[in-house]
């Protein structure tokens, strides 16, 4: 169908599964190709007919005025790279779920680990030497042979990622900053590919859904909780480092307690709001090539570039 338009055309589509594959054999046979989010015109689909024909004159109509809603499609590469941080957020997910039913087996039996961690190697030792009844028995070692599995996966999952995160130089950059792991550095890399497509650090916390929704009308502004659009495993990774970030840097930790101020009720809000301002930090960092420098917090005009590599 495109072959005879030898390139002189434009095409849209919605992201998908398989909007790498179908870009990758389209790009060679259109001048521009740009991918559609759906999730940000679902008002264009519920007029009551819905169908192919109808979908792609809509599209057709929105690229025609330029008022398509595009998504970034990064790099074959870098999609991989997410997928494995996808993987791995699957797996911790499901190990918390296991040791979660070995919690409530505990539990119901008015069991309490004596160590230190019930996770810890004397604690696991503590659990498998329990005697339950058969059906119990039975359950915990299933739950333990399926937690040593996760175990292995998690660690396979991330002996993969340090891998890659080793030939991205943004990734130890990030981790710079008292408290970001790799994890969380590799997520924030991993999703904002090119930094140069975030105008500014608004736009990078709206893209990892981290700003308040607005509703304005007039004189009334309101504020609610956070969009939650975008990738939410960087939300996730994100807000686990701010309480790790909140502690070991005074300067964060001093901006989440002016806006906690020991008010019961506002301490996640203050963790989301330093989650918020570490993405501002990171987007700062990322652009201008510097480390971070808790003065900057203080002072915003001060950099400090990494040091230059030596002379081969």
């Amino acid at each position: 169908m495109l072959v005879p338009l030898k390139g002189q055309c434009r095409v849209a589509f919605e992201v998908g599964i398989q909007a790498q594959w179908v870009a990758s054999v389209v790009r060679p046979l259109a001048a521009e190709v740009q991918v559609a989010n759906p999730g940000r015109i679902d008002w264009l689909f519920k007029d009551g007919r819905k169908n192919d024909q109808i979908d792609a004159r809509k599209l057709s109509t929105l690229l025609h005025l330029n008022e398509l809603p595009l998504v970034h499609l990064p790099r074959v590469e870098v999609s991989l790279w997410r997928s494995l941080i996808n993987s791995r957020r699957t797996e911790v997910r499901r190990r918390t779920m296991v040791k979660n039913q070995l919690r409530a087996i505990l539990r119901a039996a008015m069991l309490r680990c004596p160590h230190k961690g019930l996770w810890t190697r004397r604690g696991l030792e503590w659990l498998t030497s329990l005697q339950f009844d058969e059906i119990r028995q039975k359950m915990v070692r299933r739950l333990l042979r399926e937690l040593a599995f996760l175990k292995a996966a998690i660690a396979d999952l991330e002996a993969d990622l340090d891998q890659i995160a080793e030939k991205r130089p943004a990734a130890a950059q990030l981790q710079t900053i008292p408290g970001i792991g790799p994890r969380c550095a590799e997520a924030v890399v991993a999703f904002a590919d090119d930094i140069r497509r975030f105008g500014r650090g608004r736009q990078f916390t709206s893209y990892f859904g981290m700003t308040p929704r607005q509703d304005a009308s007039g004189r009334v502004d309101r504020h609610g909780h956070i969009s939650k659009r975008g990738p939410s495993v960087v939300r996730w990774v994100l807000i686990e480092a701010a309480h790790q970030v909140t502690r070991r840097c005074r300067e964060v930790h001093a901006f989440c307690d002016r806006i906690w101020q020991g008010k019961r009720g506002r301490y996640k809000q203050a963790i989301v709001a330093a989650g918020r301002k570490l993405l501002t930090i990171m987007v700062a960092m990322l652009r201008d090539g510097t480390v971070f420098d808790p003065e900057r917090l203080i002072h915003p005009g001060r950099l400090i570039r990494p040091p230059a590599a030596p002379p081969a």
